[in-house]
């Protein structure tokens, strides 16, 4: 019997190694921003997950102490996040008559791009998460669930290009646990504004993460490009992505950054990435069909709604979320910026 494609992709082989591959490729896990939470994994099933907890700080101030009075007995708070679950599938198909015409494998090249493809998308969604958390980039109020941790993000505000006076602000916004703040997340055109006044400091991956690999164990410089380096701007990992909301065009767009503290932002998966391959002979085609289950949470925030496996429209809709940490015990702030490269 001839062999097919649908032998050279086997599934059981072939899902480790995507599963592996997309681990690399995510800067997000790479930087410590995402972290793994047991709590959201939610493997016995439903639709969300709640994760309850004690308020962070017992409230009321000492008594003083009499002969002729009792203490009055004070109490904690309890209250919970809940992450919703987002189940996400795609498939890929290629005719053999493609793979005549171009010479080469569409099949095979679909798989070595693979991983890429998937962590982008998961990133995708972890961004449309942050954009419902925070709300409008240039016209934000209180109605969206993280307001107090934004910067120049009202109608009145004049947005600004990053700086250190960015950082100082966001370290400010979360008090007394700015020092945690690890990680900032730009779009490319803020990076090479950067890049061009020289402000953009180059560490090797082993210093960048103590000479550590990723959970995984692979190499955080995959995420980076694989170049073996990792940019930092005032102490902070770089994170560069074009899919962070941008609003405007031209010279007048405004662009989201976001600054993070290790953890911010938490990860379950109900499911484990699943691959499969078809042979249509009729067609004579191969197809490869993916489906993840998952939860991307900014820690501190709860999902607000009865929606269920929401879109990324839904994800960035404000109403959908409310914040439930104090200010500064939510590891995110985000700032609007403008940059020299529009």
């Amino acid at each position: 019997m001839a062999t097919v494609r649908s032998d050279v992709i086997i599934p059981e082989v072939f899902t480790p190694y995507v599963i592996e591959q997309t681990t690399q490729r995510d800067a997000f896990l790479a930087s410590g921003v995402v972290q793994p939470m047991a709590e959201l994994n939610a493997t016995e099933g439903g639709d969300f997950v709640n994760v309850p907890f004690w308020k962070a700080n017992l409230s009321g101030d000492f008594e003083v102490l009499t002969d002729s009075s009792s203490l009055t007995p004070g109490k904690i708070q309890a209250d919970k996040q809940i992450g919703v679950i987002l189940h996400r599938g795609r498939a890929f198909e290629s005719r053999d008559l493609a793979a005549l015409a171009a010479g080469s494998d569409p099949m095979a090249a679909i798989g070595a791009k693979l991983a890429s493809y998937i962590a982008n998308q998961r990133q995708k969604d972890l961004l449309s998460a942050l954009s419902g958390v925070f709300g409008s980039i240039n016209a934000n109020d209180s109605n969206s669930a993280l307001f107090a941790n934004c910067i120049d993000s009202e109608s009145g505000d004049t947005p600004t290009g990053l700086s250190p006076k960015h950082i100082a602000k966001a370290k400010a916004i979360l008090g007394d646990a700015g020092d945690q703040l690890t990680a900032v997340c730009m779009h490319s055109k803020v990076y090479y504004s950067l890049v061009e006044r020289k402000l953009v400091d180059y560490v090797l991956a082993t210093d960048g993460n103590g000479g550590a690999a990723t959970a995984s164990g692979g190499s955080i410089a995959a995420a980076y490009g694989g170049n073996g380096s990792v940019p930092t701007y005032c102490g902070l990992r770089v994170i560069v992505s074009d899919d962070v909301a941008t609003t405007g065009s031209g010279a007048s767009t405004e662009y989201s950054t976001y600054f993070f503290t290790g953890g911010a932002v938490a990860s379950g998966e109900q499911a484990g990435l699943a691959t499969e391959t078809d042979r249509d002979i009729l067609a004579k085609s191969d197809a490869l069909s993916l489906d993840a289950h998952y939860c991307y949470h900014p820690v501190g925030t709860k999902w607000a709604v009865t929606t269920v496996n929401p879109t990324r429209a839904q994800l960035e809709t404000v109403a959908n979320w409310s914040k439930v940490y104090e200010t500064k015990n939510i590891g995110i702030v985000r700032a609007t910026n403008v940059t020299t490269m529009d």
